[in-house]
């Protein structure tokens, strides 16, 4: 029986660097809320640089699942000539296809570059404060990272920068280039619309310029990897000879070509939000200087991410400052109330509601003037059902994590959560002034059919009734269905009639929700302006 000490070994490893160190994460939610006793539903993640909501799939799934048995093109041309077109709408450029690569996400594109340009004997030039994977590749390839340009084989520029947000002329970049015709430039441009200036306009006068794109920033697709490389003709050649057969799979290609196609995402709102939380923060006596990116930064020496995270606030800390990125303004709100800063009410129809009780703790945030996006985890997949179909049919975005004592059963969480939900709605709605105020909606569902009809005005009442026939569906026991609708209403302040039939109970509790849903997306809506009752009153 063989010992510790003389079992069998791996093999051997390339040795690295003692600088080397992987790429490190921040601590997840589960971390922080165990390291401080906090419920998973009161730790916010502000640390990764992308939107609160996903990007929505532009073409129908199952048609793009439908060839998972094959390997998708290695060719990559729909998409390569989708981001070509992408690039030369924005830039003013004749970019050919052929001088796109793709990539499992810009980090496959940076391992790429390093491949290519980096080895023993070779150096990496690089600013002291950047995105740190450009020094784990660079000591992964054998090559040493240097702060000096000149005889680098390879010199990183992020631009805008991460983690400052600070933006480098064009022109500089292009001067780099030129100072260094032999060295691979490789631009960063993972944050560039959110600022700054490209520069693909240069890359025929440039032929060294390599300039790396990612979809997981503006359009919301970080779980889906994919990025692009735009590069001159003879470089980009060099880089897709080298790059893996297949490195996205065929589903990922076409959703992202059709969002290239179409971009889909709201920046002007994005930069607005950053604005004002750039201000709050400068008007609370932070140091927080412009930024050009999705994330505000904040100088100084102190453990502010230490303290924020005791808080349940998860940001990317570094030495001499923190690097927030921005969410919902509502849930920013939050983070600016945990640095002791009076924010105000958050702009737009929106409220961020955290309860924690001893039986449930949860998160919900709603935006009434959204696009019906959802993101729902309450641990009961019927309920997270219900409540995707009420955001999607009402129009409102909705995020919502819960967490109670469903080994007791599902009533706290079912209750606690709509009631939540009716809370937010209350503070989202404000003054109630300029909405139209009535909504009903008549919704069959197959055999089933509800009708729901809302007034917002200020008074509360409740008339539920739903007709089911059995106790439960899925993990749910639907009788709790009519008075969670009525302690929704009551904390919404407002009235709501529901009544829904059918012979199968799935139908009914989906055409309610369904119903509901319209009613608030027309009562909700803006109306002619003032208080519409003859009263004066909301």
């Amino acid at each position: 029986m063989s010992t510790r000490a003389d079992a069998p070994r791996g093999p051997d490893a390339i040795p690295l660097s003692d600088e080397f160190a992987p790429y490190k994460w921040a601590a997840t939610v589960d971390e922080v809320a165990a390291r401080y006793g906090l419920a998973v539903a009161e730790v916010l993640k502000f640390d990764q640089n992308t939107p609160p909501f996903p990007g929505v799939a532009q073409i129908p799934l199952a048609e793009s699942f439908a060839t998972v048995d094959q390997y998708p093109s290695g060719l990559y041309r729909e998409l390569r000539e989708a981001a070509a077109g992408y690039v030369n709408d924005r830039s003013g450029t004749h970019v050919g296809w052929e001088q796109v690569v793709i990539g499992a996400g810009a980090d496959d594109l940076i391992m790429l570059c390093a491949r290519t340009y980096l080895g023993p004997g070779r150096t990496a030039a690089m600013f002291p404060q950047t995105y740190s994977f450009y020094r784990t590749v660079t000591l992964l390839s054998g090559a040493d990272p240097v702060a000096e340009t000149e005889g680098a084989s390879l010199i990183w520029r992020c631009n805008p920068e991460n983690p400052t947000g600070e933006v480098t002329p064009a022109c500089e970049l292009v001067e780099l280039a030129r100072r260094h015709p032999s060295a691979a430039v490789i631009v960063d441009e993972a944050y560039i619309e959110f600022g700054g200036e490209s520069v693909v306009p240069w890359l025929d006068q440039c032929p060294n310029l390599i300039v790396l794109r990612t979809m997981s920033k503006a359009f919301g697709y970080a779980g889906l990897r994919v990025g692009y490389a735009v590069a001159a003709p003879d470089t980009a050649a060099v880089l897709e000879a080298r790059r893996a057969p297949a490195p996205i799979s065929s589903p990922v290609a076409r959703i992202a070509a059709a969002a290239l196609l179409d971009p889909r995402y709201d920046l002007d709102s994005e930069v607005e939000e950053r604005e004002r939380v750039r201000a709050a923060l400068v008007a609370g006596g932070f140091d927080a200087p412009p930024v050009a990116g999705n994330f505000v930064w904040i100088r100084s020496d102190a453990d502010l991410g230490g303290a924020l995270e005791a808080k349940g606030i998860i940001v990317r800390s570094f030495p001499n400052g923190i690097r927030v990125t921005l969410r919902r303004p509502s849930e920013n709100n939050v983070f600016l109330t945990a640095l002791g800063i009076a924010s105000g009410a958050a702009p737009g129809r929106e409220a961020t509601i955290i309860r924690t009780s001893t039986e449930t703790a949860l998160r919900i945030t709603l935006g009434l003037d959204g696009s019906g996006r959802s993101h729902i985890r309450t641990g009961i997949g019927f309920l997270d059902h219900l409540l995707t179909l009420f955001a999607f049919h009402s129009g409102f975005d909705l995020a919502c994590v819960a967490g109670g004592d469903l080994d007791v059963d599902e009533h706290h969480t079912v209750e606690d959560v709509l009631a939540a939900l009716g809370d937010a709605l209350q503070q989202a709605l404000g003054t109630r002034e300029g909405v139209t105020r009535y909504g009903s909606a008549v919704v069959p569902m197959d055999e089933a059919r509800a009708m729901a009809a809302v007034d917002l005005v200020r008074r509360a009442h409740a008339e539920i009734s739903l007709a089911f026939t059995g106790d439960r569906v899925g993990g749910l026991a639907v009788s709790l269905l009519p008075h969670a609708l009525e302690r929704f209403t009551m904390q919404a302040g407002c009235t709501v009639h529901v009544e829904s039939a059918g012979a199968d109970d799935h139908h009914i509790a989906e055409a309610t929700f369904k119903a509901l849903g319209q009613a608030l997306r027309h009562a909700v809506a803006p109306g002619d302006g003032g208080i519409r009752s003859t009263k004066g009153i909301a």
